[in-house]
């Protein structure tokens, strides 16, 4: 049945053309670059074969594949959060033991199109659950749309690990059309790290406030995460305004998986006591990013409150990986275009 489904969309106008993703875009009052033309038809051209968007931060890839992607029939399509994935599928097969062929052929694969954002790799154990997966869902005839600041080619780029990564890497390379968003201009890259405009990065104290802007406290919360063995204490104002230490959130031992649970439950944030870069631990720092990670894919709006400006990607190089693109989309939440 789902290949049925599969081929149905492949085969008739349900696949989105480069003239409707256009006509989308003007409709937002936006527009293309020349190299964003470029991948858009190139995108038309693979028809129903799966993607591998890449290219440098900031330069609409997610944009672009998103809005690809949202021309799918929606009984067709299924957006894939890949901290979620990889974290659903190390349990599904936990839950399994001796039935690794059985949990790895039918895993997410309900739906004929699987949307990636943000395809990265940097844990060994991740390279071998896609190892596992990948070739089979391509098997089973599953639609796979991606995007990556990586080529195929360097994922897992520690070299330390990266042949771990290289059976992933040939079935992206052989069954997917991997296409480059070229350019270096970040389009999220409105203005300096510390200039005006920035209402998502207040430098000083939060104080919370309502919607008429009078002055108020906030109810305390003590959220249960990881089916109730653990909680986090945060703050709920009376806007709905979820209020939660920085300390809380990213020196605790917090997962990608939590943060995601947290987004999908307030819309609207304020991260209280950010550090300045110079006190910020690599540990935390890393959690920080997959913090933003979550914040962004989810479209929350949020507030950082700190005494520090936001910090440059030259800062932050040492303690995150892929720190341009945390700093990108970090610049991004601090300009507050989803409220």
């Amino acid at each position: 049945m789902l290949s049925r489904l599969f081929r149905s969309i492949g085969e008739t106008s349900a696949l989105p053309t480069a003239a409707a993703v256009r006509r989308n875009v003007q409709a937002q009052g936006r527009q293309l670059d020349e190299a964003q033309e470029e991948a858009l038809d190139r995108l038309e051209a693979a028809g129903s074969a799966s993607i591998y968007l890449w290219g440098a931060v900031g330069r609409g890839k997610s944009w672009l594949l998103e809005e690809h992607f949202t021309l799918l029939p929606v009984e067709s399509r299924q957006r894939v959060h890949l901290h979620t994935f990889l974290s659903g599928l190390q349990s599904a097969l936990a839950a399994a033991p001796g039935r690794a062929e059985h949990v790895l052929a039918d895993y997410r694969t309900e739906a004929p199109v699987l949307l990636f954002d943000e395809f990265l790799l940097h844990d060994v154990a991740d390279a071998h659950l896609l190892n596992r997966w990948l070739p089979r869902a391509l098997g089973a005839g599953v639609r796979i749309l991606a995007t990556s600041n990586y080529p195929p080619h360097s994922l897992l780029p520690d070299p330390l690990f990266h042949e771990a990564a290289l059976p992933a890497i040939r079935a992206i390379e052989s069954g997917f059309q991997v296409i480059e968003l070229t350019g270096t201009w970040d389009h999220r890259r409105t203005g300096t790290p510390d200039g005006p405009g920035r209402p998502g990065w207040l430098r000083g104290p939060y104080t919370p406030s309502d919607s008429r802007g009078r002055a108020g406290g906030s109810q305390e919360l003590k959220v249960p995460l990881g089916g109730g063995s653990r909680s986090l204490r945060a703050g709920l104002t009376r806007d709905g305004v979820f209020v939660v230490e920085f300390a809380r959130l990213c020196e605790d031992p917090l997962s990608a998986q939590d943060y995601l649970v947290l987004a999908r439950q307030w819309r609207t944030w304020a991260v209280t006591g950010v550090p300045g870069v110079e006190r910020l631990e690599r540990e935390p720092a890393q959690r920080w990013a997959h913090l933003v990670d979550v914040l962004y894919d989810e479209r929350v709006d949020v507030l950082f409150a700190s005494e520090s400006p936001l910090p440059s990607e030259e800062e932050l190089a040492l303690r995150v990986r892929d720190a341009a693109r945390f700093v990108s989309r970090l610049r991004h939440l601090a300009e507050r275009p989803f409220a």
